[in-house]
């Protein structure tokens, strides 16, 4: 009979070579249900959209520091390049275009994935969603350092708020 030493604890033998369940991608909800959410989708986009050119959304950051944020002025650039003055949205924001259409391309992906899924499980992903997500860290980035150039009196200056 083996001797056995008191002050070791027994062997717990797991097995972790079993794999893992597959994952099951629940189906999609019938196309009524899918039409109405793509369609309260789209009116929330809609009637954020409209509030964002109204002015009627203020920015929270300048209300606190009384100083335009990274991204003041974005709203007024994008108006002012549709509006074909290209000057007034450089002295705006010259970034903000750029974020509105990755932004954009988001709003797409939205609507296509609550259209297709009834959620919004696939937006950001594929090829599309890769590029407009290293696009935004690349926008947030590049506001940031113009933010900082307009304090040092590049585009005019800070941004009224």
């Amino acid at each position: 009979m083996p001797i056995r030493n008191a002050f070791i604890a027994p062997q717990i033998v797991v097995n972790v070579s079993s794999p893992a369940p597959p994952s099951v991608t629940p189906p999609p909800p019938p196309l009524s249900v899918r039409l109405r959410r793509a369609a309260l989708t789209a009116a929330f986009f809609a009637v954020l959209g409209g509030l964002l050119s109204a002015k009627a959304v203020p920015c929270a950051f300048a209300k606190m520091f009384h100083l335009p944020c990274p991204g003041c002025g974005s709203t007024r650039a994008v108006l002012a390049l549709l509006h074909g003055d290209v000057d007034s949205m450089v002295r705006f924001n010259p970034i903000g275009p750029a974020a509105a259409v990755l932004i954009g391309v988001l709003v797409v992906q939205a609507f296509a994935s609550v259209l297709a899924r009834g959620d919004f499980r696939a937006v950001g992903e594929g090829r599309i969603g890769l590029v407009v997500k290293r696009g935004l860290v690349a926008v947030v980035v590049l506001e940031v350092l113009v933010w900082i150039a307009r304090f040092l009196g590049a585009f005019g200056g800070p941004v009224p708020v």
